[in-house]
């Protein structure tokens, strides 16, 4: 399996490679992203140097997350709707293998780009004489995590719908849509002084606090978390946090890579 693993992400790295969309698209972020940090560099004081570092650092975040999530979503969506998954899925190939490969290949791909984001940050500590903040190292795992768990979730979408509705799925049935709405039912009910309405509500609210319940959290334990993203610095109890995360991140992204497989194999390749 480990031969037949390797080769496949050795294919999807290539397929990334040629992918022209993912090549402009990354261009094109990274160059808005570095036109608004131009005046942060040359026109903020010293004493700002480590909010600029704090502000590189979500930014490039942000579109290593985005690019992680649309390297699953693209390589997926291309071989599905191209048909191309019945040559694939020939011996000693498995949808298993492929599936693995294509999770495997991202997250490698995103390892790589924040193992450069931590090395940029480093260099601005040192360039502008900042002590190191061991923070800094515990945000780039975390966020991590992160894309991971969005990636896993984009996979499961895209093998599901078209790309484009596995992105509005996304973006308007999450976790912190169905909060919302569970203050908005929870508003509706204290408000409404109609008995038979209220009850209705209530009912609303009680389904959508058991959709709330299970639906996973894209940042674990984000609220415990957020001392350390805006110091820098971090404790012992922070770290226990992380190791949470860490698990949580492989259950959620175990379960979606089986529910994809599943749904992988009741699709016709043909």
């Amino acid at each position: 399996m480990l031969p037949q693993l390797a080769a496949n992400i050795s294919v999807n790295f290539k397929f990334y490679k040629r992918n022209r969309l993912l090549f402009v698209a990354s261009i094109f972020i990274i160059g808005v992203l570095g036109l608004s940090a131009i005046p942060a560099l040359l026109f903020l004081s010293k004493t700002k140097h480590l909010d600029i570092i704090k502000m590189i650092f979500s930014s490039l975040s942000s579109f290593i997350t985005i690019f992680t999530a649309a390297l699953g979503l693209l390589f997926i969506s291309y071989h599905l709707r191209n048909r191309t998954t019945k040559m694939v899925f020939t011996k000693p190939c498995s949808p298993d293998v492929w599936l693995l490969s294509t999770l495997l290949s991202a997250a490698i791909a995103s390892l790589l780009f924040f193992a450069g984001l931590f090395s940029i940050c480093s260099f601005f500590f040192l360039v502008w004489k900042i002590p190191f903040q061991w923070g800094i190292i515990y945000v780039t795992a975390n966020n991590f995590l992160h894309a991971i768990i969005i990636l896993s979730f984009i996979m499961f979408l895209t093998v599901l719908f078209h790309p484009v509705l596995a992105v509005l799925f996304f973006f308007i049935f999450n976790e912190s849509t169905f909060y919302s709405l569970k203050l908005l039912l929870a508003s509706g009910v204290k408000a409404s002084g109609d008995r038979p309405l209220a009850s209705a509500l209530q009912l609303l609210k009680r389904v959508v606090d058991l959709i709330y319940m299970i639906t996973p959290t894209i940042e674990p334990f984000s609220e415990r978390m957020s001392s350390v993203y805006s110091s820098f610095r971090t404790s012992a109890e922070d770290w226990e946090y992380l190791f949470l995360a860490f698990i949580y991140t492989i259950v959620v992204t175990g379960f979606f890579s089986l529910l994809s497989l599943y749904f992988l194999k009741k699709k016709r390749h043909i």
